[in-house]
């Protein structure tokens, strides 16, 4: 793979993908906007985070409108996704709210939208009286499985073009990312 092509281009808009001389993408207005902060050392460093965030948000986007065209919000199909996917259905609001990276305060109002719904419903947990555990209901489950063959098609469309191999390989550099930033905040 040889260097960037790093030349100025009429302008652009961040996600305006073009194809460089080996075939790859790129996103010309972030190389352009790399270059002109003096970042030309580092060009395919930022390229790749800058392209990263970039899937990412569209990733976001797109599970927020298909969980919307549910009658859900992302996060609330999140939390009934984590109960379904439990032996027991069932899970403390805390668990929920680590396993989310979300505060226990917003873990509330989210069960307090899925319980109002009749989606999911608290119970005491058996193991600590001073902790609750949200638990999925039967309404829940039907919504879920409802889903699941339209989330199946939608998550097919995404990685439509990619090998398996492609799909081993971006999953092993995510997870290589993400090591690498565990790295980080343990020893921050």
């Amino acid at each position: 793979m040889g260097k960037p092509d790093i030349r100025f281009h009429a302008p652009l808009t961040h996600g305006d993908l073009t194809v460089d001389g080996s075939g790859y993408l790129y996103d010309a207005a972030m190389r352009r906007a790399v270059v002109e902060n003096g970042g030309e050392g580092s060009v395919e460093v930022f390229e790749a985070l800058a392209a990263l965030r970039l899937a990412a948000k569209r990733i976001h986007d797109a599970m927020e409108r298909f969980a919307e065209g549910h009658g859900l919000s992302e996060s609330r199909l999140r939390v009934l996704t984590r109960l379904c996917h439990r032996p027991s259905r069932q899970l403390p609001l805390g668990a929920l709210a680590e396993g989310m990276d979300v505060t226990p305060r917003t873990m509330t109002d989210i069960v307090d939208v899925l319980e109002r719904d009749g989606l999911v419903k608290r119970v005491p947990d058996p193991a600590d009286r001073r902790s609750v555990q949200a638990v999925i209901t039967e309404a829940g489950l039907e919504r879920i499985n409802a889903m699941r063959r339209d989330a199946t098609a939608k998550q097919a469309a995404v990685a439509q073009g990619f090998t398996a191999d492609q799909l081993v390989q971006l999953r092993h550099l995510c997870l290589l990312l993400v090591r690498n930033l565990s790295g980080d905040a343990e020893g921050s």
